[in-house]
């Protein structure tokens, strides 16, 4: 398709993340791959070179924001010495992730596109919070009961984290200490808000 870029190709990140920010302030359906280029600070020939057509940027990009939020999980969680604190640390970035991803108003730049890229990206977010989080599951009570599979616990917390984000609850400390809460965790944080 369009990427097939070695890891850390500086152009290909600054395209993917031109793109992002592009897409925030205009919406998918009405960027230029010229506006691409220029907020990249690339030539067109060389963007056309990574992303011969917009869908291959898009699907790019999608990839791209999967691995961005996959890595930021495993930083956090690996910063963290106990199950416990590991959950807390996850439970903190899926309230703040979403933010810095998509800007703040997908949904006016294009709602169907925003929708469509949560639902698209939960179920790969589902599985990189269940492998990175493995047996620190066992700390939500409902898994650890068995009433609920740690698949279907990663789900809930990012459908929570999804809602949080599409409509903003008015103070996201009291969604996590809430998240916290229903994880088994004490509702203030046991790990620092850095990450």
């Amino acid at each position: 398709m369009g990427d097939t870029r070695p890891r850390g190709a500086t152009s290909v990140d600054a395209i993917l993340d031109a793109t992002r920010r592009v897409i925030a302030e205009r919406g998918p359906g009405t960027f230029t791959m010229s506006a691409i280029a220029s907020a990249a600070g690339v030539s067109r020939p060389t963007l056309y070179k990574w992303f011969p057509t917009k869908e291959a940027l898009l699907d790019a990009l999608t990839t791209y924001e999967e691995e961005l939020f996959d890595a930021r999980l495993q930083a956090v969680i690996e910063a963290q010495r106990t199950p416990a604190r590991r959950l807390d640390a996850a439970l903190r970035l899926l309230v703040t992730y979403l933010d810095g991803l998509m800007g703040p108003d997908p949904i006016g730049a294009d709602p169907g596109f925003a929708l469509q890229s949560l639902s698209g990206s939960l179920p790969q977010q589902t599985a990189s919070f269940v492998r990175r989080l493995g047996k620190a599951f066992e700390t939500v009570p409902a898994v650890a009961q068995g009433r609920l599979s740690r698949e279907a616990a990663a789900e809930l917390f990012l459908r929570l984290a999804y809602s949080h984000y599409l409509v903003p609850h008015k103070d996201p400390e009291v969604l996590l200490a809430d998240l916290r809460g229903f994880a088994g965790l004490p509702r203030r944080s046991i790990t620092s808000a850095a990450s």
